[in-house]
């Protein structure tokens, strides 16, 4: 007989933990343990949520039980880290999903794929209960080649989908303290479910994540130049401009906000290296393709809730 498995420890948040600012509670205890979210709710005096966790491997399962609330996924908590992609579960309750342009309706026992590098907006007009798996991103390729193409992809009760939907109602904060494999394993068994229930990806959508992929290095490997266009990418490429733009517009993005974002990254990580504490803030702007300092100032702040000389010293704070 072999050895037993260690248990799956698990970790829990409640509401029930604080006497008041429950709403507050839970939206700290999200960003900080879960996933960066912008959170709403009309409820906001008497709101009540409990969230649990465990790790399956390389994979993190989370459930949540919460009142009414809406969630979003903005660029700025984009910027600041993502977890690859989300596969969630609706339990009970209600649930709308937005990416790309497309509305996805959850019920109960369903599933949807999500792209967590992706602006998002989940709708719960009532009380939920949901089941959450964080697949890394590198990890999940080894399964599905482009799967960012793919979301948001739904998962119903039938086929394969319907296989993957029961192996995810399977997954309970208890059982998985007493699990019969690996977490890692299970994880896997997850995935696989997942390709199958995905299907075969067509060439052409390879062939258009290719590309895309290929645009977005030569953006970042140009972010010096302030001059940098869809034009001259596009002649690079030996494509026209709006093949560009059609690359960008399929996953929801396009060529300036791939750029910004890329820029702006950029200039994130110059301010926290220690090595060039003394380059002025002017001259990391310069290094990213910025020319008008004001322009780069407002952006950043937009996007990372900071001014740039005010990261900086938070960052030399930090070290410290």
């Amino acid at each position: 007989m072999g050895n037993p498995l260690p248990p799956v420890s698990a970790r829990h948040w409640s509401t029930d933990e604080v006497a008041n600012q429950a709403f507050s509670y839970w939206v700290d205890t999200v960003c900080d343990r879960f996933l960066e979210l912008d959170i709403d709710s009309p409820l906001r005096e008497h709101f009540h949520a409990r969230l649990d966790q465990c790790e399956l491997g390389p994979a993190t399962a989370s459930w949540l039980c919460a009142d009414i609330q809406r969630v979003r996924r903005t660029s700025a908590k984009i910027a600041r880290a993502h977890p690859g992609f989300l596969l969630m579960q609706l339990r009970s309750g209600r649930v709308q999903v937005r990416q790309a342009g497309r509305i996805t309706p959850l019920h109960p026992g369903e599933c949807v794929l999500l792209d967590g590098a992706q602006p998002y907006e989940v709708e719960c007009p009532e009380a939920t209960r949901s089941c959450v798996l964080q697949l890394p991103d590198e990890w999940l390729r080894r399964w599905v080649r482009s799967p960012e193409h793919l979301t948001p992809a739904r998962f119903t009760t039938q086929g394969w989908s319907g296989a993957l939907c029961a192996a995810m109602a399977s997954l309970d904060v208890d059982s998985c303290e007493d699990l019969a494999l690996p977490p890692e394993e299970v994880a896997v068994h997850v995935a696989a479910l997942l390709k199958l229930a995905l299907g075969p990806e067509s060439r052409d959508a390879i062939g258009e994540q290719d590309l895309r992929e290929r645009l977005v290095r030569t953006l970042r490997n140009s972010l010096s130049d302030p001059g940098l266009c869809p034009a001259s990418v596009a002649a690079e490429h030996r494509i026209s401009v709006r093949t560009l733009h059609y690359a960008f517009a399929a996953n929801g993005t396009s060529f300036i906000e791939q750029l910004m974002q890329a820029r702006l990254l950029r200039a994130r990580d110059l301010l926290a290296d220690p090595r060039l504490q003394d380059v002025p803030v002017i001259e990391v702007a310069a290094r990213c393709g910025f020319t008008d300092p004001s322009h780069f100032a407002r952006r950043f702040r937009r996007l990372f809730g900071i001014a740039p000389l005010a990261f900086r010293r938070a960052a030399s704070d930090a070290r410290t």
